[in-house]
């Protein structure tokens, strides 16, 4: 039986840590406070696409932030590969 408590507070622990409210530590909000929120909020579109209203395929989302679209520049000589895949996974945090 304590495996079984011990097993559903893991597992309470873990969905708690990768929900929005413990995004602001996640490394890719800090990028995206510094990098994009010139253009882009998260609820409401500001210049750009709100996040909220932004795809959730962490392909196309990569492909976007690192080689730019439409209005948007390209950060692939701006932000390093691992610095674009945090963005990415910080703006997939943010969809409910």
């Amino acid at each position: 039986m304590n495996k079984t408590i011990l097993s559903a507070v893991i597992a309470s622990l873990t969905l708690l840590a990768a929900s929005p409210a413990f995004a602001s530590d996640m490394p890719g909000a800090k990028i995206f406070n510094s990098n994009c929120t010139m253009c882009h909020t998260l609820d409401h579109k500001k210049f750009g696409p709100a996040v909220r209203d932004m795809s959730t395929d962490a392909a196309v989302l990569k492909e976007t932030v690192t080689n730019g679209r439409k209005a948007m520049p390209s950060f692939k000589r701006k932000l390093t590969a691992e610095q674009i895949d945090e963005v990415v996974a910080y703006l997939r945090s943010q969809h409910k």
